[in-house]
Order: C-alpha cells, then sequence, then structure tokens
C-alpha cells in the first residue's frame, strides 16, 4: 500500500543552485509558497516566529537579523517547499541521493 506524503515539497535542483546564499534561500521559500494567501503575520504564527521580525529575515539588506535556525524546519511546513533545508545540504556539497532520500522514505 502506497502511503501519501502531504509535507513540504522539494524544488527542483536548478532553482536550488542559482541560490548563493541563506538569506536568498529564506526569500526563495516564502516566494515559492504554496498558500499564496498565507500572509506575514500567518506565517509567524504558524512558524512560532515574532511578526515583527518577519520583515528582517525576508529583506535583502545583509544586515538584518537571519531566521534563526531552528525555524527553519517550521517555515518550510508553513511555506510547503523545503528549499532552505536544499541549499544548506547543496552548500555543505551533499548528494543528489542524500537530497531526495527523505522523499523516498516518504514515499516507501
Amino acid at each position: 500500500m502506497l502511503t501519501y506524503y502531504a509535507g513540504p515539497r522539494l524544488v527542483p535542483l536548478e532553482v536550488v543552485a542559482t541560490i548563493t546564499s541563506y538569506r536568498e534561500a529564506v526569500r526563495t521559500c516564502w516566494q515559492m509558497r504554496l498558500r499564496t494567501s498565507l500572509t506575514r503575520r500567518a506565517l509567524a504564527e504558524e512558524a512560532g516566529l515574532y511578526a515583527s521580525h518577519i520583515t528582517d529575515y525576508l529583506s535583502q539588506e545583509p544586515g538584518r537579523r537571519n531566521l534563526p535556525a531552528e525555524h527553519i524546519d517550521a517555515m518550510e511546513i508553513a511555506c510547503g517547499n523545503r528549499v532552505i533545508s536544499q541549499y544548506l545540504n547543496m552548500k555543505h556539497h551533499l548528494t543528489i541521493l542524500e537530497q531526495f532520500l527523505p522523499q523516498h522514505r516518504a514515499a516507501a
């Protein structure tokens, strides 16, 4: 019997390869959110973040605060994609198999 994985989706590796920084990965995660009606305030509530900090996390200015590492998973779940994790995996030179292994396990 096949199971259905309803969690955050992996994005194409071509998209991840164009990302040059952690801040850009966070912005890409937000831009590629599945629920386009998701507001920044709703993201803050769902991910356990301060609503006033969301603007900093999504800013293009490098001097602003970054999304804390402990909130990456919650943000990815709220946005419906795993682009931040995929970027970090690619940055640390993990193989494609290592990146897609969680998806394979979920489908099994």
